[in-house]
């Protein structure tokens, strides 16, 4: 059985936000969705300050960059459904980048360079 490194703790710091949730990061910022404020932050990580806070319009669960956006798992409504939400920084969420997910369920994703998953 292969057995994993060790990881040395270099730095921690306090979430900006309450009940962190999704992360991802685009082009030299680092991007995280609270949970329970439904808003995502740009944080710059050599400061460690909030740069831009976005009100999301549902909560959410996960996000990934394509290169050129940001996609996020959000949940929306009383019964939490799910959809994959596209942001772009700067211009905000795009109207023609909502995509139900299959039965308005999963809470993770990822991108290979291609395809959302």
């Amino acid at each position: 059985m292969n057995e994993l490194p060790s990881v040395t703790e270099t730095k921690r710091h306090s979430s900006p936000a309450a009940a962190p949730q999704a992360l991802a990061w685009h082009k030299g910022t680092l991007w995280m969705g609270s949970r329970d404020l439904r808003r995502s932050y740009a944080i710059d990580v050599a400061s460690w300050t909030v740069r831009e806070e976005i009100e999301a319009p549902g909560t959410p669960w996960a996000a990934v960059s394509d290169g050129e956006a940001l996609w996020f798992t959000l949940g929306e409504g009383p019964d939490d459904d799910r959809y994959l939400r596209r942001f772009v920084p700067g211009i905000g969420w795009t109207e023609n980048g909502r995509i139900a997910c299959p039965e308005f369920t999963g809470s993770y994703l990822s991108y290979d360079g291609e395809h959302l998953f």
